[in-house]
């Protein structure tokens, strides 16, 4: 396994974490982000080792050091990932919680993006969710703001006749 197949692992990892515990908050994106330039420093020297004892040709002991290394990732991850109720993933595994259907599709929805631009609702309470809408009515609303402000514009346009 070469050095951009462990760090494809690397980022699976992660995502994977983030999603099965989706409750964290700007700490855990910085964690994340550490924790990434951390072993991409290590699959470096990972991969120059290998290659100054050609660990590479020996397929077996090159299966072994990935699955160390995927061991290694999950356990910084599960042991350390900061969550908002300040419980590690490890510690809700070894208590029994599991991550549940919810949990796993409010950390999907944290890695979506909303192009719906047109319907969706702006205000901060309702946390931009998309909106039914209802066209007939908006198109009213439309004409009436139309129309006031061309009476405002055309009453405030002064025209000098000489």
């Amino acid at each position: 396994m070469n050095g951009w197949q462990r760090f494809a692992i690397l980022l699976l990892c992660c995502f994977a974490v983030m999603v099965c515990y989706p409750n964290f908050d700007a700490a855990g994106w910085t964690f994340i982000g550490i924790l990434i330039a951390m072993w991409t420093g290590g699959i470096i020297i990972l991969s120059i080792i290998s290659n100054i004892f050609g660990i590479y040709r020996v397929e077996t002991l090159n299966k072994l050091i990935s699955l160390l290394f995927v061991a290694a990732v999950m356990y910084t991850l599960l042991w350390y990932f900061p969550q908002e109720d300040k419980v590690t993933p490890i510690n809700k595994l070894k208590y029994g919680e599991f991550p549940t259907k919810a949990d796993i599709d409010k950390g999907l929805k944290r890695f979506t993006f909303n192009f719906d631009f047109v319907r969706r609702n702006a205000r901060r309470s309702e946390n931009f969710i998309n909106q039914d809408m209802d066209g007939d009515k908006v198109k009213k609303e439309i004409k009436q703001k139309v129309s006031q402000k061309t009476d405002e514009l055309i009453d405030s346009i002064q025209i000098d006749v000489e």
